[in-house]
């Protein structure tokens, strides 16, 4: 053996040797980190012990919220009726600052705010909220009326999608039903545009309006054929004003309507695109909104509803100019299976209708009436379309 090769040999393993008592030294020294402090038990507040509204089986709701420093509050529901709706019912103070009242509600579908110290709030406990146009309100949902019922049947999707709008120079929203099996065939679907009414938004028919569980009980029952639902944003901005017509910028929706919504529509799924095949309609503005899409150009749809509608704020006598090619164009007319209204004894825009239906009947037209009790509410605006939709595409 090299002696020097072995005396370097024996200076590197006591080199190691020696580094990894260091080594070994050194951790030991290292003083242990501390045990973290046990977390807090968590302590709810009473705001954390609400839970959405109670409902019973007798249809009686309990409302609670939490608000110890208010000095009244109320509550402002659909179920209620005009002017009884602007004041809403008080609820109780109770222990801890908590405000609670029960109700007797019928089945159906409602919104409610509260109304705390004049300040309008959604239920911060009730996670099921509907949008209109520039504020959000709570639900709750009654079981007991079928036809709105959430059943165990075949349920559709309701899609959210986005659109570049080349009419209006912006992006914008709308929501499509799409029915039972749509995305596991191949089998194309007409559509049916229907539009919400002045204030509320494309969010609306889905929520409130219950339309996607309307048209899936109406399918499962095969009441109505299988379609394509499609409810776009009827305002084009967020100006709108109550009791201001000019605010709904009318005619600008229209245009969105005819230069992109159909287009993207029959682009984008699978369609019967022919008159046969398309339906449209609307409540409120959105009725307003139909008429003067379909009299435009009276051969695009074969079935037409108007709901709580009709051309109002005086633009009839103007809709009879405007339209005056579309109103006398036989032709059109033949094409059209159905034009139907439908309106509730007690819904301020009856004279409206009424004048509508007149109007078109002067004109040859032949409208059917469909005439319910009640007001301008969603109640009957679900009714309406739980009866409108199995009239379609027969």
């Amino acid at each position: 053996m090299n002696p020097k090769r072995s005396c370097s040999l024996s200076l590197a393993l006591v080199s190691v040797f020696c580094f990894g008592l260091t080594s070994v030294s050194s951790a030991q020294d290292q003083p242990k980190p501390e045990t973290p402090p046990p977390m807090p038990a968590f302590k709810p507040s009473p705001n954390d012990l609400i839970t959405p509204p109670q409902i019973s089986n007798d249809g009686k709701v309990t409302f609670k919220l939490y608000a110890p420093e208010a000095k009244s509050v109320n509550i402002r529901g659909e179920w209620l009726n005009y002017p009884e709706a602007i004041k809403g019912t008080s609820l109780e103070r109770g222990e801890q600052g908590v405000w609670s009242t029960t109700i007797t509600i019928k089945p159906g579908v409602y919104r409610y705010s509260y109304l705390v110290d004049g300040l309008t709030l959604a239920d911060p406990r009730n996670p099921s909220y509907s949008q209109s146009l520039n504020l959000v309100q709570s639900m709750v949902y009654v079981p007991g009326l079928s036809f709105l019922d959430i059943q165990k049947v075949p349920h559709g999707g309701v899609e959210t999608v986005w659109y570049q709008s080349a009419a209006l120079g912006t992006l914008r929203r709308m929501h499509i039903y799409l029915p039972p099996g749509y995305d596991k065939d191949g089998t194309k679907y007409p559509v049916f545009y229907l539009l919400h009414g002045a204030g509320d938004s494309d969010d609306s028919w889905t929520t409130v309006g219950h339309a996607g569980f309307i048209l899936d009980n109406l399918i499962a029952e095969k009441k109505a054929k299988p379609m394509i639902v499609v409810m776009p944003a009827g305002h084009v901005n967020r100006n709108f004003v109550w009791g201001d017509p000019k605010s709904m910028v009318i005619g600008e929706f229209e245009r969105d309507f005819t230069t992109d919504i159909l287009p993207f529509i029959e682009n984008h799924y699978r369609t019967l695109n022919d008159r046969s095949h398309r339906a449209i309609a609307g409540l409120s503005m959105g009725g307003m909104q139909t008429l003067d899409i379909s009299m435009a150009d009276p051969k695009e749809f074969a079935y037409i509803g108007v709901f709580s509608s009709g051309w109002m704020h005086g633009m009839a006598d103007n809709a009879e100019t405007q339209f005056a090619a579309g109103l006398d164009d036989a032709a059109a007319k033949k094409g059209i299976r159905l034009f139907w209204f439908a309106s509730g004894k007690e819904d301020f825009l009856m004279p409206a209708t009424q004048n509508t239906i007149a109007l078109l009947k002067k004109h040859g037209f032949q409208p059917e009436f469909y005439e319910s009790a009640g007001g301008h509410t969603w109640q009957n605006w679900q009714a309406y379309l739980n009866e409108f939709a199995p009239k379609l595409f027969r």
